[in-house]
Protein backbone atom coordinates (compact mmCIF):
# COMPACT_ATOMS: atom_id res chain seq x y z
CA UNK A 1 0.00 0.00 0.00
CA UNK A 2 3.01 1.96 0.82
CA UNK A 3 4.57 1.33 -2.70
CA UNK A 4 1.27 2.15 -4.22
CA UNK A 5 0.82 5.87 -2.52
CA UNK A 6 4.40 6.29 -3.25
CA UNK A 7 4.36 5.47 -7.01
CA UNK A 8 0.97 7.55 -7.03
CA UNK A 9 2.73 10.37 -5.72
CA UNK A 10 5.71 10.07 -8.27
CA UNK A 11 3.40 9.86 -10.72
CA UNK A 12 1.61 12.85 -9.89
CA UNK A 13 4.44 14.52 -8.91
CA UNK A 14 6.10 13.84 -11.86
CA UNK A 15 3.00 14.71 -14.32
CA UNK A 16 3.08 18.47 -12.60
CA UNK A 17 6.81 18.68 -13.30
CA UNK A 18 6.03 17.25 -17.03
CA UNK A 19 3.36 20.39 -16.74
CA UNK A 20 4.79 22.64 -15.04
CA UNK A 21 8.27 22.94 -16.84
CA UNK A 22 7.32 23.69 -20.33
CA UNK A 23 4.92 26.70 -19.02
CA UNK A 24 7.83 27.76 -17.06
CA UNK A 25 9.99 27.33 -20.08
CA UNK A 26 8.05 29.21 -22.13
CA UNK A 27 7.65 31.69 -19.79
CA UNK A 28 11.37 32.08 -19.92
CA UNK A 29 11.54 31.95 -23.82
CA UNK A 30 9.02 34.37 -24.11
CA UNK A 31 10.66 37.00 -21.14
CA UNK A 32 13.95 36.62 -22.97
CA UNK A 33 12.48 37.13 -26.73
CA UNK A 34 10.74 40.50 -25.20
CA UNK A 35 13.67 41.66 -24.12
CA UNK A 36 15.43 40.91 -27.13
CA UNK A 37 12.67 43.05 -29.32
CA UNK A 38 12.56 45.68 -26.69
CA UNK A 39 16.55 46.25 -27.78
CA UNK A 40 16.37 45.52 -30.96
CA UNK A 41 13.48 48.31 -31.25
CA UNK A 42 15.45 50.47 -28.85
CA UNK A 43 18.55 50.37 -30.97
CA UNK A 44 15.95 51.16 -34.00
CA UNK A 45 14.84 54.24 -31.94
CA UNK A 46 18.80 55.47 -31.10
CA UNK A 47 19.21 55.41 -34.65
CA UNK A 48 16.11 57.71 -35.57
CA UNK A 49 17.69 59.72 -32.64
CA UNK A 50 20.79 60.13 -34.52
CA UNK A 51 19.02 60.91 -37.32
CA UNK A 52 17.29 64.12 -35.92
CA UNK A 53 20.53 65.23 -34.93
CA UNK A 54 22.54 65.17 -38.02
CA UNK A 55 19.47 67.17 -39.45
CA UNK A 56 19.97 69.91 -36.55
CA UNK A 57 23.22 69.73 -37.05
CA UNK A 58 22.73 69.88 -40.85
CA UNK A 59 20.35 73.02 -40.69
CA UNK A 60 23.26 74.89 -38.21
CA UNK A 61 25.58 74.42 -40.43
CA UNK A 62 23.61 75.20 -43.60
CA UNK A 63 22.25 78.48 -41.76
CA UNK A 64 26.17 79.72 -41.32
CA UNK A 65 26.65 78.82 -45.20
CA UNK A 66 24.08 81.18 -46.29
CA UNK A 67 25.13 83.92 -43.66
CA UNK A 68 28.59 84.00 -45.06
CA UNK A 69 26.76 84.53 -48.39
CA UNK A 70 26.29 88.16 -48.14
CA UNK A 71 29.18 90.52 -48.03
CA UNK A 72 29.60 94.03 -46.40
CA UNK A 73 29.47 95.26 -42.61
CA UNK A 74 27.85 92.30 -40.60
CA UNK A 75 25.16 94.94 -39.34
CA UNK A 76 24.12 96.14 -42.58
CA UNK A 77 20.32 96.65 -42.79
CA UNK A 78 21.08 93.83 -46.07
CA UNK A 79 23.12 91.55 -43.39
CA UNK A 80 20.02 91.58 -40.72
CA UNK A 81 17.55 90.95 -43.30
CA UNK A 82 19.23 87.86 -44.51
CA UNK A 83 20.34 87.10 -40.91
CA UNK A 84 16.26 87.23 -40.17
CA UNK A 85 15.28 85.38 -43.38
CA UNK A 86 17.92 82.65 -42.57
CA UNK A 87 16.02 82.43 -39.06
CA UNK A 88 12.77 81.77 -41.20
CA UNK A 89 13.93 79.24 -43.34
CA UNK A 90 15.73 76.66 -41.09
CA UNK A 91 13.10 75.56 -39.18
CA UNK A 92 15.72 74.72 -36.18
CA UNK A 93 17.45 78.18 -36.18
CA UNK A 94 16.25 80.09 -33.09
CA UNK A 95 18.18 83.18 -33.65
CA UNK A 96 21.47 84.40 -36.33
CA UNK A 97 23.94 87.06 -36.20
CA UNK A 98 27.21 88.26 -36.13
CA UNK A 99 29.47 88.94 -32.77
CA UNK A 100 33.23 89.99 -32.51
CA UNK A 101 36.04 89.02 -29.93
CA UNK A 102 34.21 88.87 -26.75
CA UNK A 103 30.57 90.76 -27.78
CA UNK A 104 27.91 90.65 -29.57
CA UNK A 105 27.12 92.85 -32.60
CA UNK A 106 23.49 92.25 -33.93
CA UNK A 107 20.51 89.66 -34.78
CA UNK A 108 17.24 90.24 -36.10
CA UNK A 109 16.17 89.59 -32.00
CA UNK A 110 18.83 91.59 -30.90
CA UNK A 111 18.92 94.39 -33.19
CA UNK A 112 21.96 96.20 -33.43
CA UNK A 113 24.02 95.79 -29.62
CA UNK A 114 27.37 97.15 -30.78
CA UNK A 115 27.40 100.02 -28.11
CA UNK A 116 25.50 97.39 -25.57
CA UNK A 117 28.36 95.58 -24.88
CA UNK A 118 26.79 92.29 -24.61
CA UNK A 119 29.41 90.09 -23.26
CA UNK A 120 30.13 86.86 -25.28
CA UNK A 121 32.32 83.94 -23.13
CA UNK A 122 35.33 82.09 -24.55
CA UNK A 123 33.66 79.12 -26.78
CA UNK A 124 33.10 75.52 -25.08
CA UNK A 125 34.49 73.70 -28.18
CA UNK A 126 36.66 74.71 -31.27
CA UNK A 127 36.61 72.30 -34.22
CA UNK A 128 39.17 71.15 -36.86
CA UNK A 129 37.49 73.43 -39.49
CA UNK A 130 36.83 76.62 -37.25
CA UNK A 131 33.94 76.41 -35.95
CA UNK A 132 32.93 77.37 -32.30
CA UNK A 133 30.50 76.03 -30.20
CA UNK A 134 28.91 77.29 -26.80
CA UNK A 135 27.14 74.16 -25.24
CA UNK A 136 24.78 76.57 -22.76
CA UNK A 137 25.01 80.01 -23.83
CA UNK A 138 22.33 82.22 -22.19
CA UNK A 139 21.13 85.04 -24.53
CA UNK A 140 20.94 87.86 -23.02
CA UNK A 141 17.36 88.09 -23.95
CA UNK A 142 16.74 85.77 -21.25
CA UNK A 143 18.26 85.31 -17.65
CA UNK A 144 16.61 81.50 -17.92
CA UNK A 145 16.99 80.26 -21.51
CA UNK A 146 20.18 78.39 -22.50
CA UNK A 147 21.09 77.89 -26.13
CA UNK A 148 23.97 75.97 -28.21
CA UNK A 149 25.42 78.64 -30.17
CA UNK A 150 27.85 77.82 -33.12
CA UNK A 151 29.82 80.24 -34.96
CA UNK A 152 31.85 80.92 -37.63
CA UNK A 153 33.91 84.39 -39.43
CA UNK A 154 31.65 86.20 -36.85
CA UNK A 155 28.33 84.95 -37.54
CA UNK A 156 26.69 82.37 -35.33
CA UNK A 157 23.41 81.05 -35.38
CA UNK A 158 21.68 79.66 -31.73
CA UNK A 159 19.57 76.40 -31.54
CA UNK A 160 17.17 75.17 -29.01
CA UNK A 161 18.79 71.99 -27.33
CA UNK A 162 15.50 70.89 -27.45
CA UNK A 163 15.32 70.10 -30.69
CA UNK A 164 17.94 67.48 -30.59
CA UNK A 165 15.64 65.44 -28.45
CA UNK A 166 11.81 66.27 -29.41
CA UNK A 167 11.42 63.26 -31.19
CA UNK A 168 7.92 62.33 -31.91
CA UNK A 169 7.46 59.07 -29.22
CA UNK A 170 3.93 58.22 -27.61
CA UNK A 171 6.19 56.06 -25.40
CA UNK A 172 8.43 59.26 -24.31
CA UNK A 173 11.70 57.24 -23.63
CA UNK A 174 14.28 59.28 -22.47
CA UNK A 175 16.86 60.90 -24.72
CA UNK A 176 20.36 62.30 -24.40
CA UNK A 177 22.62 64.15 -27.07
CA UNK A 178 26.31 63.78 -26.09
CA UNK A 179 29.24 65.61 -27.48
CA UNK A 180 31.92 63.24 -28.20
CA UNK A 181 35.35 64.94 -28.44
CA UNK A 182 34.53 66.68 -25.22
CA UNK A 183 31.83 64.08 -23.09
CA UNK A 184 29.71 67.10 -22.94
CA UNK A 185 25.88 66.71 -22.59
CA UNK A 186 24.34 68.96 -24.76
CA UNK A 187 20.44 67.95 -24.49
CA UNK A 188 18.47 65.70 -22.63
CA UNK A 189 14.66 65.47 -22.72
CA UNK A 190 12.63 66.17 -20.04
CA UNK A 191 12.07 64.39 -16.84
CA UNK A 192 15.27 62.28 -17.67
CA UNK A 193 18.43 61.98 -15.11
CA UNK A 194 21.46 63.91 -17.27
CA UNK A 195 23.78 62.17 -14.59
CA UNK A 196 22.55 58.54 -15.23
CA UNK A 197 22.26 59.02 -18.95
CA UNK A 198 25.59 60.45 -19.67
CA UNK A 199 26.84 57.15 -17.37
CA UNK A 200 25.48 55.11 -19.47
CA UNK A 201 27.02 56.78 -22.08
CA UNK A 202 30.46 56.37 -21.04
CA UNK A 203 29.30 52.61 -20.34
CA UNK A 204 28.22 52.26 -24.30
CA UNK A 205 25.12 51.45 -23.15
CA UNK A 206 25.71 48.03 -20.91
CA UNK A 207 23.90 49.52 -18.05
CA UNK A 208 23.32 46.31 -15.28
CA UNK A 209 20.20 47.49 -14.56
CA UNK A 210 16.61 45.35 -13.60
CA UNK A 211 14.38 47.77 -14.66
CA UNK A 212 15.94 49.76 -17.90
CA UNK A 213 17.27 49.14 -21.51
CA UNK A 214 19.39 51.15 -22.76
CA UNK A 215 21.45 52.03 -26.51
CA UNK A 216 23.44 53.99 -28.16
CA UNK A 217 24.31 55.32 -31.82
CA UNK A 218 26.92 57.56 -32.71
CA UNK A 219 26.70 60.33 -36.19
CA UNK A 220 29.11 59.21 -39.01
CA UNK A 221 29.27 63.12 -39.95
CA UNK A 222 29.82 64.52 -36.70
CA UNK A 223 31.25 64.39 -33.28
CA UNK A 224 27.69 63.56 -31.57
CA UNK A 225 26.19 60.66 -30.01
CA UNK A 226 22.91 59.55 -28.59
CA UNK A 227 22.10 57.18 -25.65
CA UNK A 228 18.37 56.27 -25.17
CA UNK A 229 16.84 53.95 -22.31
CA UNK A 230 13.52 52.41 -21.98
CA UNK A 231 11.78 50.43 -19.33
CA UNK A 232 12.50 46.67 -19.45
CA UNK A 233 9.00 44.17 -20.21
CA UNK A 234 9.01 41.71 -18.27
CA UNK A 235 6.13 38.52 -19.20
CA UNK A 236 7.45 36.19 -15.97
CA UNK A 237 6.89 38.61 -13.71
CA UNK A 238 3.26 38.93 -14.91
CA UNK A 239 2.63 35.27 -14.36
CA UNK A 240 -0.04 35.42 -11.64
CA UNK A 241 -2.23 37.47 -14.35
CA UNK A 242 -1.63 34.43 -16.49
CA UNK A 243 -2.75 31.77 -13.97
CA UNK A 244 -6.10 34.23 -13.31
CA UNK A 245 -6.73 34.38 -17.22
CA UNK A 246 -7.43 30.50 -17.32
CA UNK A 247 -10.04 31.05 -14.66
CA UNK A 248 -12.23 32.74 -17.56
CA UNK A 249 -11.33 31.14 -20.26
CA UNK A 250 -14.60 29.08 -20.70
CA UNK A 251 -16.24 32.27 -19.99
CA UNK A 252 -14.36 34.22 -22.79
CA UNK A 253 -14.18 31.32 -24.95
CA UNK A 254 -17.20 32.34 -27.48
CA UNK A 255 -16.56 35.72 -27.42
CA UNK A 256 -12.53 34.86 -27.96
CA UNK A 257 -13.51 32.79 -31.15
CA UNK A 258 -16.01 35.47 -32.55
CA UNK A 259 -12.89 37.86 -32.24
CA UNK A 260 -10.52 35.91 -33.98
CA UNK A 261 -13.06 35.35 -37.08
CA UNK A 262 -13.98 39.03 -36.84
CA UNK A 263 -10.08 39.64 -36.81
CA UNK A 264 -9.40 37.33 -39.92
CA UNK A 265 -12.24 39.08 -42.08
CA UNK A 266 -10.71 42.15 -41.24
CA UNK A 267 -7.25 41.09 -42.13
CA UNK A 268 -8.63 39.64 -45.65
CA UNK A 269 -10.20 43.15 -46.41
CA UNK A 270 -7.27 44.94 -44.99
CA UNK A 271 -5.05 47.64 -47.61
CA UNK A 272 -1.97 45.37 -47.26
CA UNK A 273 -3.90 42.05 -47.99
CA UNK A 274 -5.62 44.09 -50.71
CA UNK A 275 -2.48 44.94 -52.43
CA UNK A 276 -0.93 41.55 -52.01
CA UNK A 277 -4.22 40.37 -53.72
CA UNK A 278 -3.31 43.23 -56.82
CA UNK A 279 0.46 41.61 -56.64
CA UNK A 280 -0.61 37.92 -57.08
CA UNK A 281 -3.32 39.04 -59.59
CA UNK A 282 -0.84 41.16 -61.71
CA UNK A 283 -2.94 44.12 -61.34
CA UNK A 284 -0.10 46.36 -60.81
CA UNK A 285 0.97 48.41 -64.10
CA UNK A 286 4.27 49.45 -64.78
CA UNK A 287 5.04 52.23 -66.58
CA UNK A 288 8.80 54.03 -68.33
CA UNK A 289 9.51 57.30 -68.03
CA UNK A 290 12.69 58.68 -70.31
CA UNK A 291 16.09 59.28 -68.94
CA UNK A 292 17.59 62.02 -71.71
CA UNK A 293 21.39 62.89 -71.99
CA UNK A 294 21.27 66.89 -71.64
CA UNK A 295 24.07 67.65 -74.22
CA UNK A 296 22.14 66.43 -77.24
CA UNK A 297 18.87 65.58 -75.57
CA UNK A 298 19.10 62.18 -76.61
CA UNK A 299 17.23 59.16 -74.74
CA UNK A 300 19.24 57.02 -73.44
CA UNK A 301 17.04 55.13 -71.18
CA UNK A 302 14.00 54.84 -68.79
CA UNK A 303 13.00 54.14 -65.15
CA UNK A 304 10.12 51.54 -64.96
CA UNK A 305 7.76 53.21 -62.25
CA UNK A 306 4.60 51.56 -60.66
CA UNK A 307 1.24 52.55 -61.26
CA UNK A 308 -1.72 50.98 -59.52
CA UNK A 309 -5.92 51.80 -60.29
CA UNK A 310 -7.97 50.36 -57.19
CA UNK A 311 -11.66 51.05 -58.26
CA UNK A 312 -11.39 53.25 -60.34
CA UNK A 313 -9.30 54.99 -58.32
CA UNK A 314 -5.13 55.64 -59.01
CA UNK A 315 -3.32 54.89 -55.79
CA UNK A 316 0.05 56.75 -54.98
CA UNK A 317 3.12 55.44 -55.28
CA UNK A 318 4.39 56.78 -52.46
CA UNK A 319 1.46 54.83 -50.48
CA UNK A 320 1.33 51.43 -51.55
CA UNK A 321 5.35 51.19 -51.83
CA UNK A 322 5.94 52.03 -48.44
CA UNK A 323 3.02 49.87 -47.37
CA UNK A 324 4.58 47.07 -49.23
CA UNK A 325 7.61 47.65 -47.73
CA UNK A 326 6.27 47.60 -44.35
CA UNK A 327 4.60 44.05 -45.05
CA UNK A 328 7.21 42.22 -46.50
CA UNK A 329 5.49 42.46 -49.83
CA UNK A 330 8.04 44.68 -52.04
CA UNK A 331 9.87 41.81 -53.19
CA UNK A 332 6.82 39.99 -54.96
CA UNK A 333 6.11 43.91 -55.99
CA UNK A 334 9.66 43.73 -57.19
CA UNK A 335 9.61 40.73 -59.28
CA UNK A 336 6.52 41.57 -60.72
CA UNK A 337 8.10 45.02 -62.18
CA UNK A 338 11.18 42.99 -63.50
CA UNK A 339 8.90 40.84 -64.79
CA UNK A 340 6.95 42.97 -66.64
CA UNK A 341 9.69 45.03 -68.05
CA UNK A 342 11.31 42.31 -69.50
CA UNK A 343 7.97 41.32 -71.27
CA UNK A 344 6.98 44.70 -72.50
CA UNK A 345 10.66 46.07 -73.10
CA UNK A 346 12.36 43.07 -74.18
CA UNK A 347 12.21 44.01 -78.28
CA UNK A 348 13.22 47.25 -77.65
CA UNK A 349 16.29 46.80 -75.50
CA UNK A 350 17.45 43.86 -77.70
CA UNK A 351 16.54 45.85 -80.77
CA UNK A 352 19.17 49.24 -78.96
CA UNK A 353 21.79 47.54 -77.26
CA UNK A 354 22.34 51.09 -75.95
CA UNK A 355 19.53 51.50 -74.67
CA UNK A 356 18.69 50.79 -70.70
CA UNK A 357 16.01 50.72 -68.23
CA UNK A 358 16.35 51.21 -64.60
CA UNK A 359 14.47 49.39 -61.86
CA UNK A 360 13.93 50.29 -57.98
CA UNK A 361 15.41 48.05 -55.69
CA UNK A 362 13.96 47.67 -52.00
CA UNK A 363 16.49 47.35 -49.40
CA UNK A 364 15.70 43.46 -48.35
CA UNK A 365 16.81 42.60 -52.07
CA UNK A 366 20.31 44.60 -51.43
CA UNK A 367 20.95 42.60 -48.41
CA UNK A 368 21.05 39.31 -49.96
CA UNK A 369 21.50 37.44 -53.80
CA UNK A 370 17.89 36.94 -53.92
CA UNK A 371 16.92 38.96 -56.46
CA UNK A 372 20.43 38.90 -58.12
CA UNK A 373 20.05 35.31 -59.06
CA UNK A 374 16.57 36.29 -60.24
CA UNK A 375 17.30 38.80 -62.56
CA UNK A 376 20.12 36.98 -63.89
CA UNK A 377 17.85 33.57 -64.96
CA UNK A 378 15.24 36.20 -66.22
CA UNK A 379 17.60 37.87 -68.66
CA UNK A 380 19.56 34.39 -69.63
CA UNK A 381 18.23 33.64 -73.75
CA UNK A 382 16.66 37.11 -73.82
CA UNK A 383 19.50 38.77 -75.78
CA UNK A 384 19.27 41.92 -73.34
CA UNK A 385 22.75 42.82 -71.82
CA UNK A 386 23.33 42.96 -68.09
CA UNK A 387 24.31 46.52 -68.59
CA UNK A 388 20.84 47.20 -70.43
CA UNK A 389 19.12 46.30 -66.58
CA UNK A 390 20.05 48.97 -64.11
CA UNK A 391 19.46 48.84 -60.49
CA UNK A 392 18.21 52.11 -58.23
CA UNK A 393 18.16 52.06 -54.32
CA UNK A 394 17.08 54.49 -52.30
CA UNK A 395 19.46 56.00 -49.40
CA UNK A 396 17.39 54.26 -46.36
CA UNK A 397 18.80 50.78 -48.61
CA UNK A 398 22.53 51.47 -47.31
CA UNK A 399 21.72 52.14 -43.26
CA UNK A 400 22.50 48.22 -43.13
CA UNK A 401 25.84 49.25 -44.24
CA UNK A 402 28.06 45.45 -44.15
CA UNK A 403 25.56 43.23 -45.98
CA UNK A 404 24.52 45.64 -48.63
CA UNK A 405 28.17 45.70 -49.61
CA UNK A 406 28.93 42.95 -50.99
CA UNK A 407 25.18 42.66 -52.68
CA UNK A 408 25.67 45.75 -54.57
CA UNK A 409 29.93 44.39 -55.71
CA UNK A 410 28.14 41.44 -56.91
CA UNK A 411 25.48 43.31 -58.86
CA UNK A 412 28.01 45.25 -60.57
CA UNK A 413 30.10 42.93 -61.32
CA UNK A 414 26.94 41.07 -62.79
CA UNK A 415 27.67 43.69 -64.95
CA UNK A 416 24.10 45.96 -63.84
CA UNK A 417 25.07 49.91 -62.88
CA UNK A 418 23.76 51.14 -59.33
CA UNK A 419 21.87 54.18 -59.02
CA UNK A 420 21.15 56.14 -55.84
CA UNK A 421 17.47 57.47 -55.79
CA UNK A 422 16.42 60.52 -54.56
CA UNK A 423 19.69 61.67 -53.16
CA UNK A 424 20.01 64.10 -50.46
CA UNK A 425 16.01 62.80 -48.73
CA UNK A 426 17.14 60.49 -46.34
CA UNK A 427 18.93 62.46 -43.55
CA UNK A 428 21.69 59.22 -43.64
CA UNK A 429 25.29 59.78 -43.80
CA UNK A 430 26.74 60.84 -46.83
CA UNK A 431 29.98 59.13 -46.46
CA UNK A 432 28.43 55.93 -47.90
CA UNK A 433 29.27 56.93 -51.19
CA UNK A 434 33.20 56.87 -50.40
CA UNK A 435 32.54 53.30 -48.62
CA UNK A 436 30.45 52.21 -51.48
CA UNK A 437 31.10 51.57 -55.58
CA UNK A 438 28.11 52.83 -57.36
CA UNK A 439 27.75 54.28 -60.98
CA UNK A 440 25.20 56.86 -61.07
CA UNK A 441 23.60 59.52 -58.68
CA UNK A 442 20.18 60.97 -58.93
CA UNK A 443 19.40 64.47 -57.57
CA UNK A 444 16.12 64.44 -55.82
CA UNK A 445 13.10 66.84 -57.85
CA UNK A 446 13.02 68.98 -54.38
CA UNK A 447 16.29 70.02 -54.98
CA UNK A 448 16.23 70.41 -58.75
CA UNK A 449 12.79 72.74 -58.53
CA UNK A 450 14.89 75.40 -56.16
CA UNK A 451 18.06 75.58 -58.16
CA UNK A 452 17.28 78.80 -60.16
CA UNK A 453 15.73 80.22 -57.11
CA UNK A 454 17.25 82.30 -54.63
CA UNK A 455 15.69 80.07 -51.19
CA UNK A 456 17.56 78.28 -48.67
CA UNK A 457 17.61 75.30 -49.92
CA UNK A 458 19.43 76.06 -53.25
CA UNK A 459 22.57 75.74 -52.04
CA UNK A 460 21.80 72.42 -52.10
CA UNK A 461 21.54 70.92 -55.69
CA UNK A 462 25.62 72.45 -56.49
CA UNK A 463 27.07 70.94 -53.30
CA UNK A 464 25.57 67.04 -54.33
CA UNK A 465 26.86 68.23 -57.99
CA UNK A 466 29.99 69.06 -56.74
CA UNK A 467 30.49 66.19 -54.44
CA UNK A 468 29.25 63.71 -57.52
CA UNK A 469 31.96 64.98 -59.61
CA UNK A 470 34.64 65.09 -57.37
CA UNK A 471 33.89 60.76 -56.56
CA UNK A 472 33.57 60.47 -60.46
CA UNK A 473 29.97 59.93 -60.45
CA UNK A 474 27.02 60.56 -63.51
CA UNK A 475 24.40 62.45 -62.40
CA UNK A 476 20.32 62.05 -63.37
CA UNK A 477 18.63 64.88 -62.37
CA UNK A 478 15.24 64.17 -61.22
CA UNK A 479 11.81 66.30 -61.81
CA UNK A 480 13.34 68.38 -64.72
CA UNK A 481 10.11 70.82 -65.83
CA UNK A 482 11.65 74.07 -67.25
CA UNK A 483 14.35 75.13 -70.00
CA UNK A 484 15.73 77.31 -67.03
CA UNK A 485 16.84 74.00 -65.32
CA UNK A 486 17.63 72.45 -68.16
CA UNK A 487 20.40 75.74 -68.89
CA UNK A 488 21.46 75.51 -65.85
CA UNK A 489 22.04 71.50 -64.93
CA UNK A 490 24.03 71.48 -68.60
CA UNK A 491 26.32 74.52 -67.18
CA UNK A 492 27.13 72.60 -63.90
CA UNK A 493 28.08 69.35 -66.01
CA UNK A 494 25.32 67.50 -65.16
CA UNK A 495 24.64 64.57 -67.63
CA UNK A 496 21.14 63.28 -67.59
CA UNK A 497 17.80 64.94 -67.16
CA UNK A 498 14.62 63.12 -66.68
CA UNK A 499 11.32 64.56 -65.86
CA UNK A 500 8.10 66.22 -67.29
CA UNK A 501 9.75 68.69 -69.55
CA UNK A 502 10.57 65.25 -71.92
CA UNK A 503 8.04 63.59 -70.74
CA UNK A 504 5.47 61.80 -68.49
CA UNK A 505 5.64 58.21 -67.55
CA UNK A 506 4.39 56.26 -70.36
CA UNK A 507 3.42 53.12 -71.70
CA UNK A 508 5.82 50.75 -72.97
CA UNK A 509 3.93 50.72 -76.70
CA UNK A 510 3.33 54.65 -76.08
CA UNK A 511 7.45 54.50 -75.15
CA UNK A 512 8.20 53.41 -78.29
CA UNK A 513 6.17 55.70 -79.97
CA UNK A 514 7.67 58.83 -78.46
CA UNK A 515 11.27 57.25 -79.16
CA UNK A 516 10.31 56.71 -82.84
CA UNK A 517 9.51 60.57 -82.64
CA UNK A 518 12.70 61.71 -81.36
CA UNK A 519 15.07 59.76 -83.64
CA UNK A 520 12.92 60.69 -87.00
CA UNK A 521 14.63 64.20 -86.85
CA UNK A 522 18.09 63.31 -86.22
CA UNK A 523 17.59 61.33 -89.14
CA UNK A 524 16.51 62.91 -91.65
CA UNK A 525 19.54 65.80 -90.52
CA UNK A 526 21.94 62.67 -90.77
CA UNK A 527 21.13 61.48 -94.02
CA UNK A 528 23.37 62.67 -97.07
CA UNK A 529 22.11 65.67 -99.16
CA UNK A 530 21.76 63.51 -102.43
CA UNK A 531 18.78 61.16 -100.21
CA UNK A 532 17.05 63.62 -98.55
Amino acid sequence: MIKRITLISASVALGCLATLVPVFTSLYVADKDVQRRDRAELREFAEKAVMRTDLVTYQAFAALSDLDREPGAPCSPSNLELAARVVYNYRYVQDAGAYTEGHYLCSPLLGDVRNNNFALPPPDYRSNDGYLVWFQQKSPLSDVRKDIQIGRNGRYVSIDPGSYVDLVDPARRPIAVIQITTGRLLAVSAGADPDDMLDAWKRSGNVNSDDWNYAVARSSTRPLGVVVKSPRSSVAGDWPKLLAAWLTIGVFAGAALGWLAYKRVSRQLSFPSTLQWAISRRKIDVVFQPIVRLEDNQCTGAEALVRWTLNERAISPEVFVRVAEDNHLIQPLTDLVLEKTIAQLGKLLTANPAFYVSINVGAEDLQSLRFLNRLGASLEGTGIAPAQIRIEATERSFMNAEATRSVIAAFRAAGHPIYIDDFGTGYSSLSYLQTFEIDVLKIDKSFVDTIVQDTASSVVAPHIISMAHELGLEIVAEGVETDAQVAWLRSKGVQYGQGWYYSKAMSAADLAKWLGKQRAPREANSMPANQS
